[in-house]
């Protein structure tokens, strides 16, 4: 019973220690780097705010909410009862980008089929556009990064032929500690340029998802709703 009490005991402070030892050894990895390591970092910082950022804006109920579509889908119901109106106002209260666009396509405003698509497929790039916002600084990091690493590379390469071409012989401390900022310097930066390229990829394809579903829906609201009110605007103007 007392070698288990002393088992736990054992891992519990084994468990304690390597976040203090985790966090000491991250800032000697950064310190060595020298000062394209600070550049390195400043460069993981905003792959990461972009990220996040990138993810909170393409989420399903920001953008492309299920309960929209059905509603969007179920036009023909509304249409048979002779009454729009509840539609266009639980569009209007939803905040996602598709009850935006979707309240436009059946807000009655264009005269014909043709300038309904023309509008809302200019106004869905817009609103596209706006939400890439920042991704394409992704790609950046994927080419600036490895370059930043290759830079620091550079510079250890540098230090350490000049430890070796020193009057007093090769000093293997600073040799080994060029050596060490040369090494440090090329892992930070693939280290920020692999989960970069991953998440601009990711989101590219997210994007893409979200206008071939955009132009889908869209296109099926507008056909729909042209196809059940069209006639009865053409006949309120034979009246008047």
């Amino acid at each position: 019973m007392l070698l288990m009490i002393s088992s736990f005991a054992l891992l519990a402070a084994a468990a304690s220690e390597p976040p203090a030892s985790g966090l000491a050894r991250l800032g000697a990895f950064l310190a060595t780097g020298g000062y394209v390591m600070l550049f390195i970092v400043i460069c993981s910082f905003l792959a990461v705010t972009v990220m996040i950022s990138a993810w909170l804006r393409l989420r399903d109920h920001l953008v492309l909410p299920a309960s929209v579509a059905s509603q969007l889908r179920s036009l023909p119901n509304y249409a048979a009862k002779g009454d729009i109106k509840p539609l266009q106002e639980f569009l209007e209260r939803d905040i996602s980008l598709l009850a935006k666009l979707g309240a436009l396509a059946i807000s009655g405003t264009f005269s014909s089929r043709q300038e309904c698509v023309d509008t809302l497929t200019a106004r869905a790039k817009e609103e596209l556009h706006h939400l890439e916002r920042g991704i394409p600084l992704l790609e950046v990091m994927v080419t600036v990064a490895p370059l930043l690493g290759l830079l620091g590379t550079t510079a250890g390469l540098v230090g350490m032929f000049s430890a070796f071409g020193s009057e007093a012989g090769p000093d293997t401390t600073e040799v080994a500690k060029e050596i060490g900022v040369a090494l440090r310097c090329t892992i930070a930066g693939l280290f920020v340029a692999v989960p970069s390229v991953m998440a601009h990829t990711y989101f590219i394809r997210r994007l893409d998802s979200i206008a071939v579903r955009l132009e889908s829906i869209l296109h099926e609201t507008i056909q729909t709703f042209f196809a059940h009110f069209e006639v009865q605007r053409s006949s309120n103007r034979e009246r008047h």
